[in-house]
């Protein structure tokens, strides 16, 4: 049996879904076995792999543990690689790997933001200025650049700033205080727009009403154990590890891998009641769009409900919506629907069947048209490319 070193944490839902990717090729194509670290006290990651493996996968590590991966003499894939892992001179030369877009996070974020009509905007950076917290800024920031809008920054952080969160809630505090009202705000991982939340809390602002927030990861751990719950970018860490398992089996067999260096683009954004369009300016389409969201996943609502729920006439509805969003009524409530059908076939094994009946559509060939329409993909091509396990 072919044994594969896991050397990464799976401390964090994105983690655990890659983890889960790798296994999962690994039933299909193996069998592995996978070895990782399960995070007992004093153990170190590297140990199990000197007993013998005939391959590794590994996210970050330093300089100073590589040459020990690099003297096992295997084959070698990086998930999430840290730069410096693919300097030229790093001692795991040449590695295949595979990681996420976080620049199109980041622009993901923006338009999401855009599309919602908000005119203001700030991003809370990580103390820590981990490189794809850079990329992430650089997306949203670009984006918005694009649309001729800028974007306030919180981003000066002392070396105390990493370990001191009471201390650094006060000057976020401040920060948040300072914004227009409405502003969207994004933070580039999920755990950091908690903190956000908490100091609007502090801070006593409205969320969204006053400050939306939006984060990175989709842990449902996190984003639903606030208040409000967080909506954050769906990554689908499941595809990373099925694809670096792919590259690493392809060198095991003594092939090349389809491709060396694979940056994969977000999935989507999971609404929930962090950010919305309550906060928009135009009443009628906050009241509109704020019933979208709460009645359209079953289906079971039409034009006319939503005009009703306004409060105005459907010309007027009409005109604000293409004024304003750039699209319909009827194209805002069906691409509403369509996002609940993406999560339906990324997040669980549903058969389509379910999913077309749970997504409010009467007929599979209906849905098929108008996914592969929004989508360039079939429903089933689309659960291939994008499936996440979910948690149990």
């Amino acid at each position: 049996m072919t044994s594969v070193a896991i050397l990464f944490s799976l401390a964090l839902k994105g983690q655990r879904s890659t983890f889960r990717g790798i296994v999962e090729y690994a039933a299909e194509h193996g069998p592995w076995f996978c070895h990782f670290q399960e995070g007992r006290t004093g153990a170190r990651m590297l140990d199990f792999a000197r007993t013998g493996v005939s391959g590794v996968i590994v996210s970050g590590v330093s300089r100073a543990d590589a040459p020990e991966i690099a003297a096992l003499g295997v084959p070698v894939v990086f998930v999430e690689p840290w730069d410096e892992m693919l300097a030229p001179d790093f001692p795991i030369r040449g590695a295949p790997y595979v990681r996420r877009d976080s620049r199109a996070i980041g622009a993901m974020a923006a338009r999401y933001y855009l599309e919602r009509g908000y005119e203001s905007f700030a991003f809370v950076g990580e103390p820590r200025r981990y490189p794809w917290s850079e990329a992430r800024r650089r997306g949203f920031e670009e984006t918005l650049a694009a649309a001729g809008l800028g974007c306030a920054a919180y981003d000066r952080f002392t070396a105390r700033d990493r370990t001191d969160w009471p201390g650094e809630r006060n000057r976020l505090v401040a920060f948040l205080r300072g914004l227009p009202r409405p502003t969207a705000v994004f933070a580039p991982m999920d755990a950091r727009a908690r903190l956000v939340l908490e100091a609007c809390a502090v801070a006593g602002l409205r969320v969204p009403e006053e400050i939306a927030v939006l984060g990175v990861d989709n842990d449902p751990l996190l984003c639903e154990s606030t208040a409000p719950t967080l909506s954050s970018i769906h990554t689908g860490g499941f595809r990373r590890g099925w694809i670096a398992a792919e590259m690493l089996d392809a060198l095991l067999h003594g092939r090349e891998p389809r491709e060396r260096a694979v940056s994969l683009p977000p999935l989507s954004v999971v609404t929930r009641s962090s950010t919305g369009y309550a906060a928009m300016t135009d009443p009628s389409i906050s009241r509109a769009v704020s019933y979208i969201r709460r009645h359209a996943r079953g289906g079971g609502i039409g034009v006319g409900d939503i005009v009703r729920a306004a409060g105005c006439s459907r010309r007027y509805l009409e005109l604000r919506f293409r004024s304003r969003l750039g699209r319909s009524i009827r194209d805002e409530l069906l691409g509403e629907r369509l996002e609940w059908v993406k999560t339906l076939l990324s997040s669980t094994n549903l058969p389509i069947g379910e999913v077309t009946r749970r997504a409010g559509f009467a007929r599979e060939s209906h849905l098929g048209l108008l996914f592969r329409k929004a989508t360039g993909a079939t429903m089933r091509q689309w659960r291939r490319e994008n499936h996440e396990t979910p948690e149990e």
